[in-house]
């Protein structure tokens, strides 16, 4: 209760939403809304993403929207003051490898002092909120730009990576990794480091292309439909990081329908060793094809299947990528995800089935959803439009 009445001062003091209130009407009655949720957490536990977004949700419910059922597009990230991640070198008292035991004593000392130190920020809470409507106009408008778009390559820009530069990166990584002799205790360390780092170069381009399909769907499917579709079809039956997951459960359906759903993630974990248990941390993008009839809530829908997918497939919560992670093995890991991004789509949009749902295991570093980088998009170029005297 006293949260709920924390939000409702805020909403009444904000600047920013009064003029909101202003200029339309808000909370809305029964328009679709698109939310962005930023929180920065005051404390290295607590609730996950998931959770937050369910809690966040049904308190916005009367200041937002009449009911959390009338959010069709949601993107949340909670960031949180995390200890740093062990030393990344085993610990050896003769300083044959790695660090000595009383070096290797003092920089733990100084990481868990680091780490304390950061644990007193405040939480802090920012929320964006449109109209669905308001969102697809945005995307329309970005179509329809002299220079078109491409929202992978504007979030990857110099990072992304040229398909045959990243095919000789992975090529050196394994003719080092050859060199290393089995018989010397020494060496089997650092083919094992390097069969780590090998596996991580793997997952971060499985999920470079679950980018480059998900950036597609939200962006431009609700505008394109025939376009579209047919070219991420094939891509979401194929690419392992990517997983259709069949129609939602009905009444007296939810525990075959998570039989089902686990016996998916461990199949696929099963089919490509190298990538599951993940070294690599993850967001997860979904969508939902759904009956405008019979509408899901979409937290709801993410907080049904998050647990599994944490459990089987194991995301991190920090990226262990073979050179320096001491957390070697995944199982050891602590499993986490900063970032969910899921929308709701008309099943007629596609060759779907209504309720059908596809996720995908995202990079991680991303911090707004693809339809808010279009959003921004637009606007930085309007804005340059403008200085040039264009208008």
């Amino acid at each position: 209760m006293k949260a709920k009445t924390a939000l409702a001062e805020a909403f009444a003091t904000d600047i920013l939403a009064r003029r909101a209130r202003e200029v339309t009407l808000w909370p809305k009655p029964r328009a679709t809304v698109a939310l962005d949720l930023h929180v920065w957490s005051g404390t290295s536990t607590g609730a996950r993403v998931d959770s937050v977004c369910k809690w966040l949700l049904d308190e916005l419910a009367g200041l937002v929207y009449a009911d959390d059922r009338q959010v069709k597009m949601l993107f949340a990230r909670v960031a949180r003051p995390q200890p740093l991640p062990k030393i990344g070198v085993p610990k050896r008292d003769d300083g044959s490898w790695g660090v000595s035991g009383e070096l290797y004593d003092e920089f733990d000392r100084l990481a868990r002092a680091a780490s304390q130190s950061n644990s007193t920020r405040s939480p802090q809470f920012y929320l964006t909120a449109q109209t669905r409507a308001n969102v697809l106009a945005d995307l329309r408008a970005v179509t329809q730009l002299e220079e078109r778009w491409d929202p992978f390559d504007d979030e990857h820009g110099l990072q992304r990576d040229d398909p045959l530069a990243a095919m000789f990166r992975r090529d050196e990584l394994v003719d080092y990794h050859a060199i290393f002799d089995t018989d010397s205790d020494r060496d089997v360390l650092r083919r094992r480091l390097l069969s780590n780092q090998i596996d991580y170069h793997d997952q971060a381009q499985q999920q470079s292309a679950v980018d480059l399909v998900f950036s597609s769907l939200f962006t431009e499917l609700p505008v394109d439909r025939f376009g579209i579709w047919g070219r991420v079809r094939g891509r979401i039956s194929f690419t392992p990081y990517i997983f259709d997951v069949g129609v939602l459960p009905g009444p007296g359906e939810s525990a075959a329908f998570m039989r089902r759903f686990r016996a998916l993630l461990q199949e696929r974990r099963e089919r490509w060793p190298s990538l599951f248990p993940m070294r690599a941390r993850s967001g997860i993008s979904m969508v939902l094809f759904e009956d405008p009839k019979s509408g899901k809530d979409l937290d709801n829908l993410v907080r049904s299947v998050l647990p599994d997918i944490l459990e089987i497939l194991r995301p991190q919560q920090h990226d262990l990528q073979g050179w320096i992670a001491d957390e070697t093995d995944p199982a050891e890991g602590i499993p986490n995800i900063p970032f969910i991004e899921v929308a709701s789509f008309p099943a007629h949009l596609a060759d779907m089935e209504p309720g059908s749902v596809v996720f995908g295991l995202s990079t991680a570093d991303r911090f707004d959803s693809w339809w808010a980088l279009a959003t921004e998009h637009l606007e930085r170029v309007l804005q340059e439009e403008e200085d040039r005297g264009w208008w």
